[in-house]
């Protein structure tokens, strides 16, 4: 009885842990994930960047502009988060360390900006609307990348 009683703890506590295992999505899945994620931490960066040229224009106040870029360096920080924490399957390896750097990248930029702007050193906001500029088109060249599988090196040489 004591026996039995022990192979089925153990089959439950195996069980347990594989449910506790990282889900490894497949690429197509996986590359999904990774659009949104990019998309997500993208619109947060242009709005900032909007938000920013309003603001250099007198058009916004400035508890509307502190409330925007500490909302789109939420999401985007959320974003970043959530999609460095989904496994990504042997062949996008690679490409999951190029999207995670881009995105905690842009995810750092944005709580540069709310910084400045909460500090209200509008000095540093010519720069860092220049810096979002950038920001936003690596986005979107990532974005571009993604939409296609990696390229295979071992069947590019054949």
């Amino acid at each position: 009885m004591k026996c039995r009683l022990r192979s089925v703890v153990a089959v439950a506590l195996v069980v347990v842990a594989a449910a506790c295992a990282p889900r490894t999505p497949g690429e197509d899945s996986w590359r999904e994930d990774a659009l949104r994620a990019v998309s997500e931490v993208r619109s947060s960066v242009q709005v900032t960047r909007v938000a920013l040229e309003q603001a250099s224009d007198d058009r916004l106040f400035d508890r509307y502009l502190q409330t925007m870029v500490v909302d789109a360096e939420g999401a985007a920080g959320a974003s970043a988060e959530k999609f460095a924490g989904f496994q990504p399957p042997r062949s996008e390896r690679e490409r999951y360390d190029a999207v995670t750097g881009q995105l905690d990248a842009a995810a750092g930029l944005l709580s540069d900006v709310r910084i400045a702007v909460v500090s209200g050193n509008e000095g540093q906001l010519p720069e860092l609307l220049t810096q979002l500029r950038d920001a936003a088109q690596s986005l979107e060249q990532l974005d571009h990348d993604l939409r296609h599988p990696p390229e295979d090196p071992a069947g590019a040489s054949s």
